[in-house]
């Protein structure tokens, strides 16, 4: 409601030394709640400023204050920050001066969401008597509470961001391309390696929102398979099979793809589904060695796996190894003992699902 009251005025003076150009917009939003507020309790300058946990105290958003006002409420907000802490907090009165002509600050400590700053709402006012003062504590009590619930939710999308923000570049790093899908089969996200897949249109591509497999007679294929995904009812359980698919790809070997249906949150209204794209072109050693060790595979049968896994046949997988192709076969078995597998196309399976589960309760029993 007050944010509709206020939606058309604008800022005097707003700084975001902290926030991420993303937040602006809702940042902007803040500063028009506490300067409506400030206003409503008749205030001359306002302040949101925040102190984190760990580095250097900032100003949010300010009004009517010069940078050595806000350096001023800065020192308020480091005082008083040791004293608080998730409980419901109450004004503090300080009768410094952060501006001139002498001024008195009520400084509003808001009740701290955990992981997030502490941040505080200081109201600046001339010189006001003892009336006055009981004026504002009055209509303080009377308009904070809309305040405060707005800043909760504020505190709690801060947090949201910033984690999205960590698993995205965390996500970016990764050698296996990841798109996270829809309900309605549209990609909601795509980390730099998927991106990069489709922009190449190296085994896929995005069409009109949607990833579609480059080669004609695989997109039918790959499209069924997606919509089985998000089709099939509850959460995914760490010990169902991961569809596997082999996308063609005009250059290099097929582009190894599987899914699984997105965990859904207690905050969650939409299914969706998590596609994984694993290019057998990139390091296969590098990328399947972590897996081999979790089926305690030796060395010399985590690299008949590994180049099996990278299109290899049993004959020139034995020539890369420099045995027989006897030899071959019986490290071949081996490693079906170990892993469970029959074929060499459930071994390949297996490695490259192992790849992208997201679960680590399938880890084999220790024999």
């Amino acid at each position: 409601m007050v944010a509709a009251t206020c939606a058309h005025e604008r800022l005097a003076r707003v700084t975001l030394d902290d926030v991420d150009r993303s937040t602006a917009a809702s940042s902007d939003d803040v500063g028009l709640i506490i300067r409506h507020f400030a206003r409503s309790l008749g205030a001359d300058a306002w302040a949101l400023t925040s102190v984190p946990d760990q580095g250097e105290t900032h100003c949010l958003a300010a009004e009517g204050l010069d940078e050595a006002a806000q350096a001023a409420l800065l020192r308020f907000a480091e005082q008083i920050e040791p004293r608080i802490g998730h409980h419901a907090p109450v004004p503090i009165w300080f009768e410094r001066q952060p501006v001139s002509p002498a001024t008195t600050t009520l400084v509003i400590p808001v009740q701290r969401t955990p992981g997030h700053a502490s941040t505080f709402v200081n109201l600046v006012f001339g010189q006001p008597n003892e009336e006055q003062r009981r004026e504002v504590e009055i209509a303080c009590l009377r308009d904070w509470p809309s305040v405060a619930a707005y800043m909760r939710l504020w505190q709690f999308m801060r947090l949201a961001q910033r984690r999205s923000s960590g698993v995205e570049a965390g996500l970016n790093l990764v050698a296996i391309g990841i798109v996270l899908l829809s309900g309605d089969g549209h990609i909601a996200f795509a980390n730099d390696t998927a991106r990069l897949l489709m922009d190449r249109q190296d085994g896929i591509r995005e069409h009109r929102g949607q990833v579609q497999a480059t080669d004609r007679s695989d997109a039918a294929t790959l499209l069924t398979a997606i919509q089985y995904v998000l089709s099939q009812n509850g959460v995914a359980k760490a010990g169902d099979r991961m569809p596997l698919l082999m996308l063609r790809r005009e250059h290099g070997p097929p582009l190894v793809t599987s899914f699984v249906r997105a965990p859904r949150s207690d905050l969650d209204d939409g299914d969706g589904a998590l596609l994984f794209f694993v290019d057998p072109g990139l390091d296969i050693h590098q990328l399947a060695e972590p897996v081999c060790k979790l089926f305690r595979l030796s060395r010399v049968e985590t690299e008949l796996a590994c180049l099996l896994a990278s299109g290899q046949t049993l004959a020139t997988a034995a020539q890369s190894l420099h045995v027989k192709l006897g030899t071959a076969r019986g490290y071949l078995k081996q490693v079906f003992v170990k892993t469970g597998s029959n074929r060499q196309v459930d071994l390949v399976r297996l490695i490259f699902s192992n790849l992208v589960r997201t679960s680590m309760s399938e880890r084999p029993k220790k024999r």
